[in-house]
């Protein structure tokens, strides 16, 4: 189940992250860091679900990279929008 919202997680943060790149905004570095980041922190889950053979403690490292992962979409998306609306102004 945590695969499958962190996937779904993953696609919704992806759609404005790739938007800003697609438009070359001066947010774009920005974003294809996070995007970065979270393809593998979802790709770290993968490899955790499979390596990790004791339910607690996967369930433990599941739960940090979903954590992890909204925290840098969170910071992304506000420095994103930072340096866009910084932009505008000048």
């Amino acid at each position: 189940m945590w695969l499958i919202s962190s996937g779904v997680f993953v696609a919704v943060c992806l759609v404005p992250l790739i938007g800003i790149v697609a438009v070359r905004s001066a947010a774009a570095p920005v974003a294809i860091v996070a995007i970065v980041l979270l393809v593998g922190l979802l790709a770290a889950e993968f490899v955790m679900r499979v390596l990790i053979s004791a339910p607690l403690q996967r369930l433990r490292w599941l739960a940090a990279c979903m954590l992890s992962m909204a925290v840098v979409a969170l910071i992304a998306m506000m420095v994103c929008v930072s340096i866009v609306w910084s932009s505008a102004l000048h």
